[in-house]
């Protein structure tokens, strides 16, 4: 065995090691979690706006600066619905 096959091998035994220990999972936890909050962000923001009658799907899509396919989940999600393009309390 070469030092090179030798090192190559010592690094995947810790990479293998710190991935069962869990190492590795901070990083998607962090991300979750930001996406988690992003989206319910998202959806205080949404109820306030259909408050002050702003309820047109490519307005909202274009203040939140997000697709309006994406747009269209989030108001779902925060359990309205839509009408017309438009969103219906």
């Amino acid at each position: 065995m070469t030092i090179e096959e030798y090192t190559k091998q010592s690094i995947e035994r810790v990479n293998k090691q710190a991935a069962v220990s869990g190492a590795f999972t901070h990083c998607f936890d962090t991300r979750a979690q930001s996406e988690r909050k992003r989206t319910s962000e998202r959806k205080r923001r949404l109820k306030e706006l259909v408050r002050s009658n702003v309820t047109e799907i490519d307005v909202l899509a274009q203040y939140f600066m997000i697709s309006t396919s994406t747009m269209c989940k989030v108001i779902y999600q925060t359990g309205m619905k839509i009408k017309n393009s438009r969103v219906v309390v």
